[in-house]
């Protein structure tokens, strides 16, 4: 499956295997057309197998192509997670998802619907409680039966928000609505005109406030949908390099600094003349195909399985067949 894609999904992660398995099964419900959409996910240095191993499950379940990228841990990077992500991608149309979000079936409907150039759509998310995060599971998430585990409090809360976020995209008033890096969608054109994401953000926030603020220099402008979508976010202890409002960290330092511009030094650029390592599973109807020649194998025990397989799976050049045979038998 080499075509491009209409619609990237990226995915960005860390450890959690399971808030991971939880977001990818919400995007699998999605009431859309999966195989004009690719998944990307890109993962921050988790350690162990099981984030690979999640998202391998995911694949034998999605129509459309999935991919996964990792990188070596050295401090919190999620500006290059992304930009890793965006630079393999084909779609024009590009959302962000964190791994520790869940999303209602029609949230790819509500940030692409939409989406031009000139535009970028900005969402938000409920906040899940720990107790209620634990007793998320399959069915809960297949038949969307989340909104009950949603505090008052915590309804309320966005619901002003969206109430100020619909005014403000009425309104030509600098960097409202606010852009959340959990959940919102650009054009890839865009995105390629401010260099991506500032890789010089390291450490926890800044790197989506500092992407609107880069956009609207070229004349992007946020659009609220929190009034047609929001994502639900999935309890977790918060990062060691969390500070609220990002009080005293080098990241707010490095915003606040005297001079900027819209196009970033540390940014897609970087990535031209270098290779990144990725595995492109095969999609759902290619994962029914090994199994056939699996079973075959095991009937005639003729050739080797990887000798049957290779010739039988679409061309990639950055396809690894080996992982796949490990997740796939």
């Amino acid at each position: 499956m080499n075509d491009p894609a209409s619609i990237s999904i990226v995915v960005s992660t860390y450890e959690r295997p399971g808030h991971l398995a939880n977001c990818l099964r919400s995007i699998q419900n999605q009431a859309i057309n999966a195989c004009s959409c690719e998944v990307i996910v890109t993962d921050d240095g988790s350690q162990g197998p099981e984030t690979e191993a999640c998202v391998a499950a995911f694949a034998q379940q999605w129509p459309g192509r999935t991919i996964f990228l990792t990188q070596p841990k050295e401090g919190f990077r999620l500006a290059k997670c992304r930009n890793r992500a965006v630079v393999v991608s084909t779609g024009q149309q590009l959302v962000f998802l964190d791994a520790d979000c869940i999303v209602p079936p029609h949230f790819l409907q509500a940030m692409t619907g939409g989406l031009k150039q000139g535009v970028v759509l900005a969402s938000d998310c409920y906040r899940l409680s720990q107790a209620a995060t634990a007793d998320i599971d399959n069915r809960a998430i297949d038949t969307w039966e989340i909104d009950p585990k949603i505090e008052v409090t915590e309804r309320r809360r966005l619901t002003r928000k969206t109430f100020r976020a619909r005014i403000y995209s009425l309104l030509s008033i600098p960097m409202r609505p606010r852009l959340t890096g959990c959940a919102f969608a650009c054009h890839r054109d865009d995105l390629l005109k401010i260099n991506g994401f500032d890789e010089n953000y390291i450490g926890w926030g800044f790197e989506d406030r500092d992407l609107q603020r880069r956009l609207a220099m070229k004349g992007v402008r946020a659009r609220t949908v929190l009034h047609r979508v929001k994502a639900v976010h999935q309890w977790h202890a918060t990062d060691t390099t969390f500070a609220r409002n990002g009080i005293g960290t080098a990241n707010r330092e490095y915003y606040h600094r005297a001079e900027t511009s819209a196009y970033c030094v540390n940014g897609l650029d970087q990535y031209r003349c270098e290779a990144i390592d990725r595995i492109t599973f095969p999609a759902r109807r290619d994962w029914q195909v090994i199994a056939d020649i699996a079973q075959l194998q095991q009937q005639t025990s003729a050739r080797p399985l990887v000798d049957l397989l290779l010739p039988t799976l679409p061309s990639d050049q950055a396809y690894s067949p080996v992982p796949i045979l490990v997740h796939s038998l």
